[in-house]
């Protein structure tokens, strides 16, 4: 499914994480420890120090001694991927989103990250359980292509079901051509628990300003919407997505080749 161009830029880039990981014993990406990990490990004697949240009280009670729950260490990061399946994207912008969802998909997947894919438009579809492997990715994004596409884009729908599943820190990266961000960002207040990257797959017709009469014939955008909304936004929306991405955000031409442009994504500096 994936493009040639992007799958070797998949293997070079996965071959320069892992030298600069195991050179620095840093990733270019979270690969901390935060927090205890999901998968129970075993019950045993407490510790001075030891977290008293995890006193395991059935076991103390008949043994009359202290004992605490262990988990295995998290190592993986948490990757969210917000890909926009809404009419707005169609023919090439859809083959780019859908090829650069994917691609950041493998590369997390190969760097021993866990990925939670959510589709969205004027509703959402997704798995809602983590992929944590490469036939899992390939799966999902195969089944992805079987979903109607919405007319709509509902970026808060999209938020708060993510937010459900995973109300703490995570990577997350939005590939949309961010129809009507303007709006979501003036009626929402998002807090800014993930560490979010914006990805926006540009249309040529967005720069163009259509005078009244063409607009009063046709919609602008391919998305549902009323005659009042039928204007280009582009101005407002890229405004508001600079604003809300900051430094973590690309402009993607979806007609000039991806692997050049995507790079920048890797350059990033992120706290860790």
């Amino acid at each position: 499914m994936l493009t040639p161009e992007l799958k070797r830029l998949l293997q070079v880039l996965q071959w320069e994480t892992k030298k600069k990981f195991y050179s620095t014993k840093q990733g270019a990406l979270i690969r901390a420890e935060r927090g205890r990990g999901l998968d129970f490990k075993e019950v045993r004697n407490y510790h001075y120090g030891d977290d008293t949240r995890y006193i395991d009280w059935n076991v103390t009670s008949r043994t009359g001694e202290l004992y605490t729950k262990e988990y295995h260490e998290e190592r993986d990061a948490s990757i969210i991927i917000f890909y926009d399946t809404s009419a707005s994207l169609s023919g090439t912008q859809r083959n780019a989103a859908f090829q650069i969802a994917l691609f950041l998909s493998l590369f997390h997947i190969k760097m021993g990250n866990r990925i939670l894919l959510i589709t969205f438009s004027d509703g959402h579809s997704s798995i809602g359980k983590w992929l944590r492997t490469e036939a899992d990715i390939l799966s999902a994004f195969a089944n992805s292509t079987k979903h109607k596409y919405g007319d709509g884009t509902d970026y808060s729908t999209a938020y708060q079901f993510a937010f459900r599943l995973h109300p703490k820190y995570a990577v997350s990266y939005w590939i949309s051509d961010f129809n009507r961000f303007s709006e979501h960002t003036n009626t929402n207040k998002v807090p800014k628990i993930w560490d979010s990257v914006g990805i926006w797959i540009q249309d040529e017709l967005d720069t163009i300003e259509f005078p009244f009469w063409f607009r009063f014939f046709q919609k602008i955008s391919e998305e549902t919407i009323g005659f009042r909304s039928s204007q280009n936004t582009y101005t407002k929306d890229l405004k508001a997505a600079k604003s809300f991405f900051g430094v973590q955000f690309v402009q993607i031409d979806p007609y000039n080749k991806l692997s050049n442009q995507i790079l920048p994504l890797f350059k990033i500096k992120r706290n860790v």
